[in-house]
């Protein structure tokens, strides 16, 4: 089968490639680019479109499974905004039981799909269950053996921490499993955000002294979007110049999202952050839209824990700062609730960041962006995927400028304008903003 786009405008920041070319896609791989016009067994006309490898979203969460099959809200959410490779398993938390997660996924891959080893799935091995317990070196052994096994029978990219949401994880603990990472990916959500985020790097930044990896520091607008980004970016270059692989990514959004009953809102938060409860949007559940009061807080806390939430708290700026910072790559944090509500983030992150911050604000060059959610990621990830090479894989996203807008509100998620085709592994799987199953 060979698929041929004509007439659009080719940007592969890989190649430092910007301008008008067409592109052959035969038996799933790239095999041609050409001024010339190309013939083949299907035609795009790609003319006043933009043609990119696909987006690459190296955080995001991967859905549920019920009753052995896997909802695929998320992914399907991932396509309609242009992404054809996303990794999973972060923040320390996804699916314990991951190498049936991944064989029922392969049946039906919309995208494709990496994971993480998640921090939580080996504490719920054990039967560690309470999350503020700091756990004995047999215990931590004993899960470290497990990881093992899992990260060697399932390929995965390496380990992630949700340390904010395991507040009893202790720094035998960190460094022991982060071990399980070594020369791989150790992603990361920080013990503490704000005023706190440099001494919460210095935590994470200890496992440096034992495992030699990849340290990727994770959603750093909800870690040090509150004023500190500047201060806590200086930071990480220091630690760069010093010898340390570090990467970071963020979503383009002024507003976090977790399930109200996590850790985060432990020891006064709200408080810490300005006290005001009304900050805090429920997503979903009995409350859905409203703003909280400390009685809604306190209901769902106690009653409803898994309810999401989001927290604007966050200042644009920052998100500004960050994503001009060349160690930044964009990312999702994208995670539906059971009942499909969630942060708009988890439908309209890449389309927005290319509409507000690259079109509208004009904080970086249309190429530059566009190898924040392509090259950039696949790089810092090691991904076969972000390039429009001869011979890489067909993932490629064709999208109109004019058009390209995200849709999605804290209210109702509405997928994105703009994204016109999506091709994964060569095959077209999107067009118009429609799945092609």
């Amino acid at each position: 089968m060979k698929i041929v786009i004509n007439n659009g405008f080719v940007i592969d920041p890989k190649n430092s490639i910007n301008d008008y070319l067409n592109l052959e896609v035969t038996d799933g791989k790239i095999s041609k680019i050409s001024k010339d016009k190309l013939v083949g067994d299907c035609e795009i006309d790609a003319k006043n479109l933009c043609v990119t490898p696909g987006f690459i979203d190296i955080h995001m969460h991967e859905d549920i499974m019920k009753d052995g099959k896997i909802q695929i809200d998320i992914f399907e959410r991932m396509l309609k905004m242009g992404v054809t490779t996303a990794v999973g398993g972060n923040c320390g938390i996804g699916p314990n039981n991951i190498g049936e997660y991944l064989k029922e996924y392969e049946k039906n891959p919309l995208i494709n799909f990496k994971m993480l080893l998640p921090h939580k799935v080996l504490r719920d091995h054990i039967g560690a269950e309470d999350r503020y317990v700091s756990l004995s070196s047999d215990e931590i052994e004993k899960m470290y053996r497990y990881g093992e096994k899992l990260i060697k029978e399932n390929n995965l990219l390496g380990i992630s921490f949700g340390i904010e949401y395991i507040p009893g994880i202790n720094r035998e603990e960190l460094v022991n499993l982060a071990k399980l990472g070594k020369n791989k990916i150790i992603a990361v959500h920080l013990r503490k955000d704000g005023d706190d985020i440099i001494e919460s790097c210095e935590e994470f930044f200890e496992i440096a002294k034992y495992v030699n990896s990849h340290f990727q520091i994770s959603h750093i607008g909800s870690m040090a979007g509150y004023g500190q980004m500047e201060k806590f970016l200086n930071y990480i270059q220091d630690k760069i110049n010093n010898g340390l692989d570090i990467g970071c990514d963020c979503y383009p959004y002024t507003a976090f999202s977790t399930h109200i009953g996590s850790a985060v809102f432990d020891d006064g938060y709200i408080e810490s952050h300005g006290g005001d409860y009304s900050k805090l949007e429920v997503l979903d559940g009995k409350y859905k839209g409203q703003r909280c009061t400390i009685e809604i807080f306190n209901n769902l806390r106690k009653n409803s824990p898994d309810t999401l939430v989001a927290g604007h708290l966050m200042v644009d700026e920052d998100i500004k700062i960050a994503f001009q910072n060349k160690n930044v790559v964009v990312a999702s944090d994208g995670l539906l609730s059971e009942s499909g509500n969630g942060h708009p983030r988890a439908v309209g992150t890449f389309p927005k960041f290319l509409r507000k911050y690259v079109l509208d604000d004009k904080i970086m060059s249309l190429s530059e962006g566009v190898a924040k959610v392509t090259s950039q990621p696949a790089d810092l990830y090691e991904l076969e995927a972000g390039t429009l090479s001869i011979g890489a894989s067909g993932d490629i996203t064709i999208f109109s400028l004019d058009e390209l807008k995200d849709n999605a509100t804290f209210e109702k998620l509405i997928s994105p304008s703009g994204i016109k085709y999506v091709l994964v592994n060569g095959k077209i799987v999107l067009k118009d903003g429609e799945i092609i199953y």
